[in-house]
């Protein structure tokens, strides 16, 4: 067949030159692999299929290659060391409604580890909570029934979980007093119901609070280890095989524009073991935890309040309740509680567990530091209050049976956050003069009448508070009392303003205020940012 002349020029110019070009470009390729492989050019002779031991490496060394081998031995070998000692646990409900309360049907996934070889499970509460059967399983398929021992308590997660099986292997509790952030954290667990598995990160932080303030989600540690729904009662590692933490609540990313969760964006909680530990002895051996009540909230020392303090350790009293045990013992907010019964205090997750340690009714003597002067006073211990003590822990986004990926959306945060820079509720450092923004007044007959203010009470009364100022964002209102400022006491608004005179724009200052209601008084020992 003959090709007319323009269809001649269409093969020259689109099959046969481009053909010729590519016979060239595999010629040339070929010449230089061969070259490549003859002469280890450029390329490590692990890929060239050579002994990496015996052959020099130009971008790589062979001592980074081997590290590199070691670490990836190391995490497999570990997570078969661990695997056999974590367990998925399944949660079933039934439709019911009981006592005029309807609970519908439901089904939730999390995970556990074995705590004891006779067949107790370590998991989080909110796991297994309000479910009527719980099964769990092994990683070796086994299934079995189980019962369910929760603490009841509103500030731990925790719960141990029962099966009949004997001779179980059990997961090492490590102590996580020492873990350090930057380390390595490996998560095992059930997410979204896929067992097994296994996810590497870090150590983020330590000393988080979680989502729901003063109901004992403290003391955290954060992890970057991916984690989702599911994981929750898991562990969490380091490189030794033990366990530093139990898995109990993420932030997630929102929804994804594929449907469901966005999962884990790298911030996840974990309780830390030596906690852990300590609630389930108290449940396996007693059945129940009980918790005390002094009437007070505690809080970690900052470290510009360590420093200034000249203390190392320590649970700064942030508020107290009116009337109750600490207020009638003599404890006043910002003293900093060092020592309750004969238990060392090193921050606010030792004051809470003291609570567990100090039966209802039981006086205990508690040390403490104020003004630079150690002190000591007796505080009968009350029960913990009903109303606190009917609340579940309830993490957020956390378990396939009640996860929610819209409760937290962090581009609205974002966003949000964005506002606030606008708005002025995060400003910039300012110069000049620093300001509180109120204005003060010494108490007389008509502001101790219209604000509750009783005659013994001292300080400078604010008389009214400037918008968008440090005060209003501090959430101080006219009819409080301020009684110190810093290291300063407050007896009379001349007082306040020389307190003032020795503060700067970005300094950070404790400041004492009560507010005084008909129904008690509130006393509050803060942190000011002066921005």
């Amino acid at each position: 067949m003959r090709l007319k002349k323009n269809e001649m020029n269409i093969w020259k110019n689109v099959v046969a030159r481009p053909m010729v070009w590519i016979a060239c470009g595999v010629v040339i390729g070929g010449v230089a692999m061969a070259g490549i492989l003859n002469l280890k050019v450029g390329i490590p002779s692990a890929f060239a299929g050579q002994d990496v031991k015996t052959s020099p490496i130009a971008n790589i060394k062979t001592e980074s290659m081997a590290a590199l081998r070691d670490l990836n031995d190391s995490f497999a070998n570990l997570t078969e060391f661990v695997s056999p000692s974590i367990v998925s646990i399944r949660g079933e409900r039934s439709a019911s409604n009981a006592g005029g309360r309807f609970m519908p049907q439901a089904m939730g996934e999390g995970s556990g580890v074995i705590y004891s070889a006779d067949g107790w499970i370590l998991t989080n509460d909110h796991v297994v909570a309000d479910f009527d059967k719980v099964t769990v399983v092994l990683n070796d398929g086994r299934e079995f029934p189980g019962k369910v021992t929760r603490a009841n308590d509103p500030q731990n997660d925790i719960a141990l979980v029962k099966i009949e099986a004997k001779d179980l292997p059990i997961a090492r509790l490590g102590d996580s007093d020492r873990v350090r952030p930057g380390e390595y954290a490996i998560a095992v667990g059930a997410p979204f119901g896929l067992e097994n598995t296994v996810t590497v990160g870090h150590i983020s932080a330590l000393g988080r609070a979680s989502a729901v303030q003063d109901r004992g989600y403290s003391n955290m540690i954060q992890t970057d280890a991916p984690i989702n729904p599911g994981n929750s009662g898991g562990p969490l590692m380091n490189i030794e095989g033990e366990v530093i933490g139990i898995n109990t609540s993420i932030l997630n990313g929102g929804a994804s524009p594929f449907g469901g969760s966005a999962g884990n964006v790298g911030i996840g909680f974990a309780i830390p073991s030596n906690q852990a530990k300590l609630i389930a002895d108290m449940l396996r051996s007693k059945g129940k935890i009980v918790r005390g009540y002094m009437g007070l909230v505690p809080e970690n020392l900052k470290k510009f309040e360590k420093a200034d303090k000249k203390i190392d350790s320590g649970a700064i009293v942030r508020s107290v309740e009116a009337n109750g045990p600490a207020a009638s013992a003599g404890l006043q907010a910002g003293d900093i509680i060092t020592e309750v019964g004969t238990w060392p205090i090193r921050n606010e997750q030792d004051v809470r567990n003291s609570m567990l340690r100090i039966a209802p009714g039981t006086p205990a003597k508690v040390k403490y530091v104020r003004s630079g002067q150690t002190r000591e006073a007796t505080v009968k211990v009350a029960e913990f209050p009903r109303a606190l003590a009917s609340m579940r822990p309830t993490p957020p986004n956390d378990s396939l049976k009640d996860f929610d990926p819209n409760d937290l959306d962090l581009d609205k945060l974002r966003e949000q956050f964005e506002k606030q820079k606008e708005d002025g509720d995060v400003p910039p450092v300012r110069q000049g003069a620093a300001r509180l923004g109120v204005s003060v007044a010494t108490p007389n007959a008509d502001s101790r009448k219209t604000y509750n203010l009783p005659e013994s009470a001292k300080g400078a009364v604010i008389t009214a508070v400037e918008p968008d100022s440090v005060a209003d964002r501090l959430g101080l209102k006219v009819g409080d009392l301020i009684q110190r400022l810093g290291n300063k006491e407050i007896n009379t608004p001349e007082d306040l303003v020389a307190a003032m005179g020795s503060i700067k724009w970005g300094d950070t200052v404790n400041l004492k205020f009560t507010r005084f209601t008909s129904g008690g008084q509130s006393t509050i020992d803060r942190p000011v940012n002066f921005r």
